[in-house]
């Protein structure tokens, strides 16, 4: 701390620092019971998964304690219901805590220089907004895994039961029929559950940027057979605001390559460059008109408008190159503090 400074700005100064400090230990408590909740979840998810199976088997075998495996399912349901909504208030808690750290440093950076250019409430709001709409996307995926999740994971379990009844009765174009269904109902169950996971990235706060994107990346690739070069180099640490952002747009990338340039080989690269935080997702797929496509601004480009604005938030550099024939570019250039 600087000399030059009067006693009641040193007073002020000590006792910014002080609450810091127990912020901080509150944020690594509280990132303890996250962990301990999130590891709950995957236990409760792996007994959940292991049930259903058995209760299928027992279906397709006509087995008496059916019904009794049909409770247990639906008890671990509940039960997992139970530890994601203490998982999502760990996580909820872990967040305004970290959030009311970021906000008491950036007004103890105010002390420090009068002069600075960026007014750190303006950064708070960016914050809360970039953690407003995660929130939002939370709630979602609890709607849509509460609500046709689990018409579809019902009747995926009824049409499993309907298949094994009808098998003694040999008529073929019954279990076609049947078997469509089920191979249908199976699929839309899948696809729910993608989209669920795209809403809540599992790894993004429990080990970082670079985690949580290799594993959407191994996950997008499995489900849409499509070959991703992944290039990640060892990352900075990163605000978490910071890191929500770079996610979105990774995934917004990959989804708009999927739609645009089906089929086409992709390259992920993300690495830090001087002062410099470099995010690129090129294709090798047909590309488009940049100026038609942002003459149209608000119709049909709206992945990269919400791209553009989620990098603005953070205060990065958003650019698309494309032309037809030649594959499209996206690129996040993010200045790094310090």
């Amino acid at each position: 701390m600087s000399a030059d400074l009067p006693d009641l700005l040193q007073e002020a100064h000590v006792i910014v620092e002080q609450q810091q400090a127990r912020l901080h230990a509150l944020a690594a408590t509280a990132r303890q019971q996250r962990e301990l909740a999130a590891a709950s979840v995957r236990q409760v998810e792996r007994q959940l998964d292991e049930a259903n199976i058995q209760h299928r088997a027992a279906v397709q075998r006509r087995l008496p304690n059916v019904a009794l495996m049909a409770q247990r399912c639906q008890e671990l349901r509940e039960r997992l219901d139970a530890v994601e909504r203490e998982l999502q208030r760990q996580q909820h808690a872990l967040k305004q805590i970290e959030q009311l750290a970021s906000q008491i440093a950036m007004s103890s950076g105010s002390l420090n220089d009068q002069s600075v250019s960026s007014d750190p409430w303006a950064l708070a709001l960016r914050s809360q907004v970039i953690f407003g709409r995660e929130e939002e996307r939370v709630r979602l995926a609890r709607e849509v895994h509460d609500g046709p999740a689990q018409v579809l994971a019902n009747s995926l379990m009824v049409l499993e039961s309907a298949y094994g009844l009808a098998q003694p009765l040999g008529s073929q174009k019954l279990l076609t029929m049947l078997d469509r269904m089920r191979m249908a109902t199976r699929e839309g169950l899948q696809e729910v559950r993608r989209f669920i996971a795209d809403l809540r990235p599992g790894k993004l706060e429990e080990q970082g940027l670079g985690a949580a994107i290799e594993e959407y990346v191994r996950g997008y690739s499995n489900a849409y057979g499509t070959t991703v070069q992944l290039d990640l180099e060892p990352l900075p640490a990163l605000p978490t605001e910071t890191a929500i952002v770079l996610y979105r747009i990774v995934q917004e990338a990959l989804q708009n390559a999927h739609k645009y340039a089906r089929g086409a080989t992709i390259a992920l690269h993300l690495r830090q460059q001087h002062s410099h935080l470099t995010l690129t997702v090129k294709d090798n797929g047909p590309g488009f008109d940049v100026y038609e496509v942002a003459r149209r601004a608000g119709q049909s480009s709206w992945g990269l408008t919400s791209m553009r604005e989620r990098a603005e938030l953070i205060g990065a550099r958003f650019t698309v190159s494309s032309r037809q024939g030649q594959g499209t570019e996206v690129m996040v250039v993010l200045p790094l503090e310090g």
